[in-house]
C-alpha cells in the first residue's frame, strides 16, 4: 500500500459514499477519532481492525500488517540507520519467539 492506512480507510469510505459519523458507528469509535486517524493524526485503534476489515470485506491479515508495519515505519523513520534498526527488530522478534516457545504452560 503506498498511502497510509489513514489514507487507505478515507479512500474506502469516500468511494462507497460514507459519512464519517457511519463508519466510526460501525468501528465503535468517536467520529472526531475516525477523523484524526484519516488525517494521520493517529492510529486506529487495534480492536478496530477487525471490525474494519469485516465491514469492507477486506483481509484481517493484510490490514494488520498494514497497521503494524506503519507504526513500527512511525516509530524509526527519522532514524539515520532505520534499515540496521529493522534488522535488529528482526532479530529479537526472533530471540522472543524462541524464549516464549521454551516456556511451558
Amino acid at each position: 500500500m503506498e498511502k497510509s492506512l489513514g489514507e487507505y480507510i478515507h479512500s474506502l469510505r469516500k468511494e462507497r459514499g460514507l459519512t464519517l459519523t457511519k463508519l466510526a458507528a460501525a468501528l465503535d469509535i468517536d467520529q472526531s477519532t475516525l477523523s484524526k486517524v484519516e488525517n494521520n493524526k493517529r492510529n486506529l485503534p487495534d480492536e478496530a481492525l477487525p471490525k474494519l476489515a469485516n465491514y469492507f470485506g477486506l483481509d484481517v491479515t493484510a490490514i494488520k500488517k498494514e497497521y503494524y508495519s506503519e507504526k513500527i515505519a512511525e516509530m524509526i523513520y527519522q532514524e539515520p540507520n532505520c534499515r540496521e534498526v529493522l534488522k535488529l527488530a528482526e532479530e529479537k522478534v526472533e530471540y522472543m519467539k524462541s524464549k516464549n516457545s521454551r516456556i511451558k504452560v
